[in-house]
C-alpha cells in the first residue's frame, strides 16, 4: 500500500488556542515596535553616541528615560518573539519541516542573543553604585565595567542576533509563499524587510535599512495577526 502523501499547505488543526494567542502576541509587538519608534525621537539610542559616564547619569536622573534610549523596548519584545515564531513554525511544518525548523531555531538563538547584548540591569546596577561611590578609584572602577557592558551592546551579539532574526524572516517568508493560509502580503512583507535589515552591513545606508526594516515590521505583525486569526478560525476541530 502506498505511504499516504500529506497536502503540504494543510492546516494543522491541533493548535487553534495557540495560533489565537500567537496572534496577540504579535499585535502587542506591532504596537511596542510603534512606541519604540515614536521614543527613538524622544530618548535617542545612546548605546555608542555617549559617554558610559553620561549614561551613568543619565540613569540617575532620569532612570526611564535612561533605560528606553539603551533599548529596553527590544528587550522586553524578545521574548514574545518566541510565542510568534513558534506559532509561524506550527503552521509552516507542514511545508517543509526541516526548513522551518531552521527558521524556528535561528529566531530562537536571536532572542537569546538579544538578551545577552543588553545588560541593562547591569548597567542600572553600576550605576548606583558610581553614583554612591566617593572615592575616585572606585569610581573608575565603575565605569570600566560599565565601558565592558556598553560594548556589548553593538557587539559581536547584537550584530548575530540582526542576522538571524533577517534569516528566519527570509525562510519564513518564503514558505510562507507556498501555503494558502498565509497571505501572500504576510509573506512578500516578511521578504523585503527581512531583506532590509540585512543590508545594516553596508556602510552609509546600513542603519537606515535597518531603520526602514524596523518601520516595515509594524505592519508586518499586524498582517501576521490577521492570517494567525484566520487559521485559527478555519483549523478544523480534531475528530
Amino acid at each position: 500500500m502506498p505511504p499516504k502523501i500529506t497536502e503540504p499547505t494543510a492546516i494543522d488543526s491541533r493548535y487553534p488556542t495557540f495560533y489565537r494567542l500567537s496572534g496577540i502576541a504579535s499585535i502587542v509587538i506591532a504596537f511596542s515596535i510603534a512606541f519604540s519608534i515614536a521614543a527613538y525621537f524622544i530618548w535617542p539610542y545612546k548605546g555608542n553616541t555617549t559617554s558610559i559616564e553620561a549614561i551613568f547619569t543619565l540613569l540617575q536622573t532620569d532612570r526611564l528615560g535612561g533605560l528606553i534610549s539603551l533599548d529596553i523596548s527590544m528587550l522586553l519584545i524578545a521574548p514574545i518573539n518566541i510565542l510568534m515564531f513558534l506559532a509561524i513554525y506550527a503552521a509552516l511544518r507542514r511545508v517543509d519541516e526541516s526548513i522551518a525548523l531552521i527558521a524556528l531555531m535561528l529566531a530562537l538563538i536571536a532572542v537569546v542573543l538579544v538578551i545577552v547584548c543588553r545588560p541593562l540591569i547591569e548597567l542600572t546596577v553600576l550605576s548606583d553604585h558610581y553614583a554612591a561611590a566617593t572615592d575616585p578609584t572606585e569610581k573608575l572602577r565603575y565605569l570600566a565595567a560599565g565601558e565592558v557592558l556598553r560594548s556589548s551592546l553593538d557587539g559581536t551579539a547584537w550584530m548575530m542576533q540582526t542576522v538571524f532574526f533577517m534569516l528566519a524572516g527570509l525562510i519564513n517568508g518564503l514558505l510562507m509563499l507556498r501555503t494558502t493560509f498565509f497571505s501572500k502580503a504576510t509573506a512578500w512583507l516578511g521578504i523585503v524587510v527581512s531583506a532590509l535589515g540585512l543590508g545594516f552591513f553596508l556602510p552609509g545606508v546600513g542603519l537606515l535599512l535597518l531603520f526602514v526594516n524596523t518601520i516595515g515590521s509594524v505592519p508586518w505583525c499586524l498582517l501576521l495577526a490577521r492570517d494567525l486569526f484566520k487559521i485559527a478560525q478555519a483549523a478544523p476541530k480534531p475528530a
